[in-house]
């Protein structure tokens, strides 16, 4: 194929204005140039079209996810643009060491864990919800789609959950805290914190293991041999990362809609089933992780355009999810569409390992919302989307008000002592 001159577009997924409106962008961009350059954060190439982003995807031979520091040209810098300073695996490995990873990985994400999981997630789930529900408002954010997935998270994990809520919203904000914002060391500076939290918890694990992910990571071989702690730290980055945020602005992305369409909030009320196939639209329509990022590593082509040993190459999954030639009428929320071939759990090999956690957690919240707080409505203009959604796309508050109803689960219980300890039956 003849190589064609890369357009090159002032696009900055951090910026504001794409923040705005990244529906209208993505579709901008995959119809005009599905692959183009960008200027920002040192220059790279920005991939929008489905055809354009599975073919990158799923050459990772060529595309590497791997984080190697320091960050210099012709060396892999991780999934993030520009990079993070924290390394999550196996997300940021590639084949064939990635493999040996996800095959260990993959007993402690299976769907069969996801559906020992269930009554735990509802238990928080119902716990989240007994705290508001007498008082007739919340936030449907700090309060539910935030703090359900950090309580799990936190207790898959291993971490006590008595300072879950300072931890959910360092994880929170480091989602939605632009990189060059005055702010953002602090950010990263408790998301630190959480780190250095799963780093002390390491050698109490290795001596008294527990039914928990450290627990299992200082117990399990990687190609015949034990994990050391640095590499303990980063998968729990990954598992904190991906396990926290991204599901709470899933979560949040469906009560805003399910509060502008009313319709489609007494359907998932009056027909509970239709939740799962709900999520997949939404997965596909709201893509909480917009786009990930690539290292080339040898010269090659994206759909004809060239690329370098060393260019950084984003691909964006939400504008893959809104590619009409995959998702005819993409910018319609259909709960009865076909949603298999969505690209929000990311495609190939590196597809997310706690997809079946997240439909789990997803299902089990919104049908508490609805069970209990059916006639929420959503604070006028006091909801507030992040400012950037260049990694994260979500909502940073969301107030809302209900009718008052009762307590259904333990009076008295806290958070962590809703359960025993975490055993699952791998």
């Amino acid at each position: 194929m003849a190589h064609r001159e890369v357009p090159e577009i002032d696009f900055d997924h951090h910026s504001e204005e794409y923040g705005r409106d990244p529906w209208a962008a993505n579709t901008e961009l995959a119809t005009r140039c599905p692959v183009a350059h960008s200027p920002h954060h040192g220059g790279f190439y920005v991939v929008t079209g489905y055809e354009q982003v599975a073919d990158v995807a799923r050459r990772p031979e060529v595309f590497s996810s791997a984080h190697e520091l320091p960050n210099t040209p012709g060396r892999p810098q991780g999934t993030i643009i520009p990079a993070s300073t924290f390394r999550a695996l196996p997300l940021e490995m590639d084949p064939p060491e990635f493999l040996e990873w996800r095959r260990t990985l993959n007993r402690f994400f299976s769907p069969k864990a996801a559906r020992q999981l269930r009554p735990r997630i509802q238990a928080f789930a119902t716990w989240c919800v007994d705290q508001c529900v007498e008082k007739g408002e919340t936030d449907l954010v700090l309060d539910l789609s935030n703090a359900v997935p950090a309580l799990l998270t936190l207790d898959i994990v291993g971490l006590p959950m008595d300072n879950w809520r300072r931890y959910a919203d360092a994880v929170h904000a480091l989602a939605y805290t632009p990189s060059g914002a005055p702010e953002y060391q602090r950010v990263e500076a408790g998301f630190a914190m959480l780190v250095n939290e799963v780093r002390e918890t390491i050698p109490r694990r290795r001596a008294n293991p527990k039914g928990d992910l450290i627990s299992f990571l200082t117990q399990v071989e990687v190609d015949g041999k034990k994990i050391g702690d640095a590499d303990i730290v980063a998968v729990c980055n990954a598992m904190i990362a991906g396990g926290m945020d991204t599901t709470t602005a899933l979560l949040a992305s469906a009560f805003e809609y399910l509060d502008r369409d009313r319709a489609a909030r007494r359907r998932l009320i009056e027909e509970p089933a239709t939740v799962p196939r709900a999520c997949e639209e939404f997965l596909r329509y709201f893509t909480p992780v917009v786009c990930v990022g690539r290292t080339v590593m040898r010269d090659d082509e994206i759909g004809g355009f060239p690329v370098s040993r060393g260019d950084r190459v984003l691909i964006s999954w939400a504008a893959a999810n809104l590619d009409a030639e995959v998702f005819p009428d993409p910018l319609t929320v259909d709960f009865d569409r076909d949603t298999r071939k969505h690209a929000a759990f990311g495609i190939g090999m590196h597809r997310c390992i706690g997809r079946h956690i997240a439909q789990t957690d997803f299902e089990i919240v919104v049908n508490e919302v609805l069970r209990r707080l059916p006639d929420y409505r959503l604070v006028e203009g006091a909801a507030e989307r992040y400012a950037t959604v260049g990694q994260i796309n979500g909502y940073v508050k969301m107030p809302a008000r209900f009718t008052p109803g009762p307590r259904t689960g333990p009076g008295v219980a806290t958070a962590g002592e809703l359960l025993p300890d975490l055993k699952l039956d791998l």
